[in-house]
């Protein structure tokens, strides 16, 4: 039968209840055999282990201490305590700082690089559209070929031979130094009407033997838009400068270029590629009328077939080539006329308005280099979040190792 007692039968057996606890057991004891029964149960076990104890070999008090320590502390507190008193820990410490510090330090420098780069791009793009009055840009871009190598050579050789005083190499046909360039022109006027400036172009393109490829003319829908057109024409090569001179007496030039480009050793190059084609071709041609095997017959038909679409591929290329070099096209922005208006005087409105919008814009370049910022640094984190990370399983791996006594 189970008593209130029973509870407290083991300290009073130790001699650790009070005086009201030890009134309570001992009245309990009088009156109950089972409870006197399971007290002398307990007092005969503590004598065996008392016993026990006392024929063991002493142990030093520190492991006790050491056991009553590790009990009363939390884990998470003996991994910082450990971390902080191994040898390795301070400077595993400084060190992961140490990455950290120059892994996002140089995602921030690289970010902000690329942000300067962007805005000098920016800047070098709005200098180059800003600059309105141009009369002729000639820019040739030559394919390093032999063709263009050999005509170097053959210049400066002459170039030597003047200084020198000695006679110049006999001049060459005027075939032989001609370079077959593909030219394209743009040009930008201001014209004091759209419409009819669009009727004299044409004019000018059939008196040049010239053909419209494309037209874009928009009436303007509100009252304070420009009417403006562009439209794209194709000339002789030989009628280009011509041309450009003529459409330029239409109004005002805001922008004029010629762009071309040797195409000279890639037309060679494809010439020379057709007549080894066609070469082959007529070999395979024999080849198929002497017969022979149906399987020898099959691959040299095959092979004549493949051959044959080389051929016409490189000749569309090749006659594209010819005709970029025939003709010229010619870009033309046409944008109507307008007087400028008496301007207007800059108040404090104008003012507070210049203001807002320049705050504006420096808000604007400061949220893109922060968010490059923050890309370039998302970018970098794996690198010093992996070194981390190696640090972090090294210190587990090392405190889970059993501590020596």
């Amino acid at each position: 039968m189970k008593h209130d007692v029973a509870e407290l039968l083991p300290y009073y057996a130790n001699g650790t209840l009070d005086a009201a606890d030890v009134t309570r057991v001992e009245a309990e004891l009088a009156s109950c055999a089972s409870c006197a029964d399971e007290l002398r149960e307990l007092e005969q076990l503590g004598a065996a282990l008392k016993a026990r104890a006392g024929a063991a070999a002493p142990v030093s008090p520190s492991v006790f201490d050491n056991a009553l320590a590790r009990i009363s502390t939390p884990s998470s507190a003996i991994v910082a305590t450990r971390l902080t008193t191994a040898w390795w820990g301070t400077p595993a410490r400084y060190a992961t700082a140490a990455v950290l510090v120059l892994g996002f330090g140089a995602a921030a420098v690289a970010g902000y690089h690329a942000h300067l780069a962007d805005v000098a791009r920016t800047s070098q793009g709005t200098a180059a559209t800003g600059n309105e009055q141009m009369t002729s840009i000639y820019r040739v871009s030559q394919a390093a070929s032999p063709v263009v190598a050999e005509r170097m050579k053959a210049f400066d050789a002459a170039h030597q031979s003047r200084a020198a005083g000695a006679p110049a190499p006999e001049a060459q046909p005027a075939d032989a130094k001609k370079r077959r360039l593909a030219k394209t022109g743009r040009i930008e006027i201001l014209v004091p009407g759209v419409e009819g400036a669009l009727k004299r172009v044409r004019e000018v393109m059939r008196e040049n033997e010239g053909v419209l490829t494309s037209l874009d003319d928009a009436n303007p829908r509100t009252a304070g838009a420009v009417h403006a057109a562009q439209l794209t024409i194709e000339v002789p090569a030989a009628r280009l400068d011509g041309t450009l001179d003529t459409l330029a007496t239409l109004g005002t030039v805001q922008n004029r270029a010629i762009d071309a480009e040797d195409v000279d050793a890639t037309i060679v190059d494809e010439e020379a590629r057709l007549r080894n084609l066609r070469s082959e071709e007529t070999d395979l041609r024999t080849l198929m009328n002497k017969g022979g095997k149906v399987d020898d017959i099959l691959t040299v038909q095959q092979n004549l077939s493949d051959v044959r679409g080389q051929i016409e591929q490189l000749d569309a290329q090749h006659q594209n080539d010819l005709h970029r070099v025939a003709t010229s096209p010619i870009s033309i922005t046409l944008t109507e006329e307008r007087a400028n208006g008496t301007p207007a005087q800059p108040g404090p409105s104008a003012r507070i308005d210049g203001a807002w919008q320049s705050g504006v814009n420096a808000l604007a370049d400061t949220v893109i280099s922060l968010l490059s910022t923050i890309a370039w640094c998302v970018a970098y984190s794996p690198i010093p979040l992996g070194f981390a990370a190696v640090v972090y399983a090294a210190a587990r791996l090392f405190l889970r190792r059993p501590a020596s006594a």
